[in-house]
């Protein structure tokens, strides 16, 4: 069966897209010197409470931006989804601190930052909140060059 308004999910879409990868929606991660040697994840946290803060009811589809050490030309890496309630919780499993059994970023992250690299989040509120699936999924297939999502690893 085909839907027969996909021309209005193709240009919600697209808005999905461009607001989470335009440059003024990307919020630096702030990864201080004397808490990544050891990973503090406790403290680096802390030190982004602003950006959890922002996350935290709102996000239910995120995008995760790297840049190498000295560049400001950011690589989308990472698209994910999760349920408004539990947003601030899932960022901070792929930025800062994570428990053993979620499938985080974390450990990309960690490699990246420590060879002096940068990150940046980006998120969106979907409504009905059931279509961050579809928006997750969409946005996968658009993006290849997302290499942290194993669907396009």
């Amino acid at each position: 069966m085909e839907f027969e308004y996909k021309d209005k999910l193709d240009s919600f879409l697209t808005k999905i897209n461009q607001y989470l990868t335009e440059g003024k929606n990307q919020k630096k991660v702030i990864y201080s010197n004397k808490y990544i040697g050891s990973w503090n994840g406790d403290e680096l946290a802390g030190e982004n409470e602003t950006l959890l803060s922002g996350v935290s009811g709102h996000a239910n589809v995120y995008m995760l931006f790297t840049a190498m050490r000295g560049s400001s030309d950011f690589k989308l890496r990472y698209i994910g989804k999760t349920t408004r309630k539990l947003a601030r919780q899932r960022v901070r499993n792929h930025l800062f601190k994570k428990h053993d059994g979620t499938g985080a970023k974390l450990e990309k992250v960690k490699s990246h930052v420590k060879s002096g690299g940068s990150v940046k989040v980006s998120w969106v509120s979907i409504k009905p909140e059931s279509l961050r699936n579809w928006a997750e999924e969409e946005l996968i297939s658009l993006h290849q060059e997302a290499d942290w999502n194993r669907e396009n690893a």
